[in-house]
């Protein structure tokens, strides 16, 4: 199993750079018109909550986490996670260390 996918059963959701407008959470950046790039974690584009849903300066790794907990899983599935790229988002020395850091919650499972 890859990291990748470690990581995304830790967090019992499925991450995909497939654009799905059904996405439960969706993560991306976007140019302002002015040419400044600014980073969205939304849970629905058309509805944006400028206060909590957009950032000047990206998103920490935590604040990322911290958004994806906040999802309910239905229907027993994985939540789908839209990320329009995956390795900018989730470091790869962040996504090991969570993996390491919560890997023995998923062992008493």
């Amino acid at each position: 199993m890859t990291h990748d996918e470690q990581f995304q059963k830790l967090l019992n959701v499925k991450i995909t750079e497939d654009w799905d407008s059904d996405a439960e959470l969706q993560i991306y950046t976007q140019s302002t018109a002015d040419g400044y790039q600014i980073y969205i974690i939304t849970n629905d584009p058309k509805e944006l909550d400028w206060e909590n849903d957009v950032y000047y300066n990206e998103p920490s790794f935590d604040d990322i986490i911290d958004r994806i907990k906040e999802i309910e899983s239905y229907d027993n599935e994985p939540p789908i996670i839209y990320c329009s790229d995956f390795e900018e988002f989730f470091n790869e020395y962040e996504v090991e260390d969570y993996i390491e850091q919560n890997k023995d919650e998923e062992d008493e499972e």
